[in-house]
């Protein structure tokens, strides 16, 4: 397993799922130690399952917490104002599919993770995310063509 592409894999679901690249890379982190640390899944396969399984878990415990009044660490970069737009029409879709629907999403599109994983790691069939994905991504169409003027 190539830990740096991984790596990346991870950290770019945990920053969708949150919405901050400096706590996404603190879930991110702790989800390798837990791996690291977690010597039978360290098995071709089962460690990438095992690994959106623990950063799934970790996000869903950051929203249960209390929420902090810190100031982010980073200043956003200028967009054009078409282009913030379609972000957040595109975060609104998102925000409006189920848990299981985003993540479906978020890992197999965002992330390219292969079926088998994503199955292993939402304790679904193959078959299920699938026809899953599919119904999620129409409904994300339908969400994104309503916002259309």
């Amino acid at each position: 397993m190539d830990i740096d592409e991984q790596y990346d894999r991870i950290y770019r679901y945990c920053c969708h799922r949150l919405g901050s690249p400096a706590l996404a890379e603190d879930v991110t982190q702790e989800t390798f130690l837990r791996w690291l640390g977690a010597e039978g899944y360290r098995e071709e396969g089962r460690a990438l399952a095992y690994l959106y399984t623990v950063a799934r878990n970790l996000c869903a415990d950051h929203f249960r917490r209390p929420a902090e009044d810190a100031l982010p660490e980073e200043v956003p970069a200028p967009e054009t104002e078409a282009a913030l737009l379609d972000r957040l029409d595109l975060r609104a879709a998102l925000a409006a599919l189920t848990d299981q629907e985003r993540d479906l999403v978020l890992m197999r599109y965002m992330n390219g993770a292969p079926v088998k994983a994503v199955a292993a790691a939402l304790g679904i069939s193959r078959f299920a995310v699938y026809r899953r994905t599919a119904a999620a991504l129409a409904k994300l169409r339908t969400l994104l063509k309503e916002d259309e003027p």
